[in-house]
């Protein structure tokens, strides 16, 4: 269902980033995913957080020592989605709801794609605007992606940075979020992610450093070659579980198929007996299977001669019963 691309965020950016802030190395402690620079003296903490096999997803904030500067890199609370059709949606398959069909390795929840200005600027209304009095945008904009090539494969790439005026006790300060979303088909469906995204609030007279700090700590991120490895490992089992569950999938319902088939056959056979008066029976002495003339008695009786009696009281001494053994 949903193709596992890079799923880690943060990767180079212009030199012009760069600033002479002291940094320290941090490190991801869950699964030793990745290490990435934050400014020395501030508090850090964060990692990946696993939500599925092909869903790891990186989260890193940092708070500066007086705590009026606040940045994030990625967020664990961002899923990958699947766009709505007319079909997903009569099924009850409507915006907000978890979609996971059949066995996926990542489940998705189901929203209209959003491109990457209006996520971010969607983004930074959910995450600054309750700690704001007021709350007012500033610069909406559509930008060529930083990170990733507009288009590449089958992946449509857009990006956007969205900067709003917040007053918080009083204090004017700035809340900018920057994302990339990627949007590509897969089995039929349209699915995208929120592959970039970091976000800021500070001080006005800090907004600008912070911005910088932010892209430079971004720049420094860095995955764990060992854990790339078994990334990769985990991704083509599952690709290999997949496949074997969908083959499995296919032997059960081509056996309830068959099952089906037969069961309506024998059903068929039976509907038309009903019509045609006929009942298929056994002789108990012979073994041998006949059909016969259902009649109106609960039971069939044959004489030695092979004339057979509907009734429900034996016709004789010479008459035994038939089993019915229908279809």
């Amino acid at each position: 269902m949903i193709r596992c691309t890079r799923t880690l965020i943060f990767f180079a950016i212009p030199a012009a980033f760069a600033q002479p802030t002291p940094w320290t190395t941090v490190r991801d402690t869950q699964e030793q995913a990745f290490s990435v620079d934050v400014p020395r003296g501030w508090t850090a903490h964060g990692g990946l957080s696993r939500r599925g096999p092909l869903d790891p997803r990186v989260q890193v904030d940092m708070v500066s020592p007086d705590g009026r500067v606040e940045i994030r890199l990625g967020d664990w609370g961002v899923p990958p989605f699947t766009v709505p059709t007319g079909q997903m949606e009569q099924y009850g398959f409507t915006e907000g709801k978890v979609y996971a069909p059949g066995h996926p390795p990542t489940a998705t929840i189901v929203a209209r794609y959003r491109t990457g200005l209006d996520f971010a600027a969607f983004y930074a209304r959910v995450r600054f605007a309750k700690a704001c009095q007021t709350f007012e945008p500033k610069s909406l904009k559509s930008m060529n992606p930083v990170f990733s090539a507009p288009r590449e494969g089958a992946v449509t790439t857009t990006a956007g940075e969205a900067v709003y005026r917040c007053v918080a006790n009083g204090q004017e300060k700035m809340a900018y979020a920057y994302a990339e979303t990627g949007l590509y088909q897969a089995n039929g469906v349209a699915n995208w992610r929120v592959g970039y995204l970091i976000s800021l609030l500070a001080p006005k007279d800090q907004a600008n450093a912070a911005y910088k700090m932010a892209f430079q700590s971004a720049a420094s991120f860095r995955e764990n070659p060992q854990w790339q490895l078994r990334q990769a490992q985990i991704t083509a089992a599952n690709a290999a579980s997949t496949l074997k569950t969908y083959q499995i999938q296919v032997q059960q319902t081509q056996a309830r198929f068959q099952q089906w088939s037969s069961s309506m056959a024998r059903q068929g056979h039976t509907f038309s007996d009903v019509l045609n008066g006929q009942t298929l029976t056994r002789d108990p002495s012979t073994g041998q299977q006949r059909e016969v003339w259902t009649g109106t008695g609960s039971t069939r009786w044959i004489d030695g001669l092979g004339n057979v009696v509907s009734s429900n009281l034996s016709p004789g001494t010479s008459f035994h019963a038939l089993q019915d053994i229908g279809r």
